[in-house]
């Protein structure tokens, strides 16, 4: 089983998504979706509201954990919900993205050894339009969080950064030499600070 791990914060901070208390409902139910069982799993950083969105649109289909909070990008909450997982196979969920019914299948199908990386998709403002975006654990800034699915092998940095997301690709990459590129996945990204945000 896949389970899909979302740490949410609703707060403010510098580059924040709009309307994210309706993203995040937006999120899950692209969780729930999925052509294949997976399980969400809802790490809330220190956000009561979370807790309250779960509990009024999602009670009994969500596995929601409420924690202090944490720093900002901080690894905690996402070692959280791969703690509490189920999943024999872990893949993330931003707050302001969401997934293609399709996506988990994707990587069930093709998943081979300890984890696997793909594309997602960006949404191009001038054409009106999502378009595959290609990504490479190799460069950093061109794979991110959405981007990898993986066993239970290694934790994200405690104390990350922005940059957070490329500290664990190497983690991955470090901890197993048995990964795949599986082409297209089924993430859409909803929000890039600065281009844009739908």
């Amino acid at each position: 089983m896949i389970s899909v791990i979302m740490a949410s914060y609703l707060g403010n901070y510098k580059g924040a998504a709009l309307n994210r208390e309706a993203k995040i409902v937006r999120a899950i139910q692209s969780i729930l979706d999925q052509t294949i069982k997976v399980e969400p799993v809802i790490v809330a950083d220190g956000c009561q509201k979370t807790v309250e969105i779960i509990n009024k649109n999602f009670a009994g289909k969500v596995n929601g954990f409420l924690i202090g909070k944490q720093s900002t990008w901080s690894g905690v909450p996402r070692n959280t919900g791969i703690e509490m997982a189920q999943g024999d196979i872990i893949c993330y969920l931003d707050v302001d993205d969401f997934l293609e019914k399709d996506h988990c299948e994707k990587i069930e199908r093709n998943f081979k050894g300890d984890w696997v990386w793909f594309d997602d998709i960006v949404y191009n403002r001038h054409l009106k339009q999502w378009k595959a975006r290609k990504c490479d654990v190799n460069t950093k800034g061109l794979c991110g969080t959405s981007n990898v699915a993986h066993r239970k092998i290694t934790t994200w940095p405690v104390i990350g950064g922005y940059a957070h997301d490329w500290v664990f690709i190497q983690n991955l990459k470090n901890a197993s030499k048995n990964y795949k590129y599986i082409g297209h996945g089924g993430y859409k990204v909803g929000h890039v600070p600065g281009r844009y945000d739908v």
